[in-house]
């Protein structure tokens, strides 16, 4: 997987503010976000931004301030976590994760019904 895809839980806190902005967000609009949800300081978020640079997961633009934005969409990143998870618990094998959740009661009678037509319908994406 490449090292833009591997994030660590507080990083993510910083890739969805970026998924959720149209345009680069500042240091400080990233900071005063995580600072009402996660209590986290300056020094904490500027080490984060820091270690998503390097892993070329966002983007440094200098505007007024430095600005962030993504560099890899949620989408894309979502995939390569599922395949990863997939991979590291069943192997790869996407029967053995879904019959894992049948048998332990996970999907409902309606989950399953809901995958069967997802399934007829060729997995179409855009509902």
């Amino acid at each position: 997987m490449d090292e833009a895809y591997k994030i660590s839980e507080a990083e993510l806190e910083i890739m969805k503010i970026l998924w959720e902005e149209s345009q680069p967000v500042s240091t400080n609009i990233i900071y005063q976000r995580l600072k009402n949800q996660q209590g986290w300081g300056r020094s904490t978020v500027r080490t984060l931004i820091k270690r998503l640079h390097k892993k070329k997961a966002i983007i440094e633009k200098m505007l007024d301030v430095y600005c962030y934005s993504s560099a890899i969409s949620k989408a894309d990143y979502m995939d390569a976590q599922t395949k990863s998870f997939i991979k590291k618990l069943y192997g790869g094998s996407v029967k053995d994760l879904v019959a894992s959740l049948v048998q332990n009661d996970d999907l409902s009678p309606e989950d399953i019904e809901e995958l069967k037509e997802f399934l007829k319908s060729g997995g179409d994406k855009h509902e």
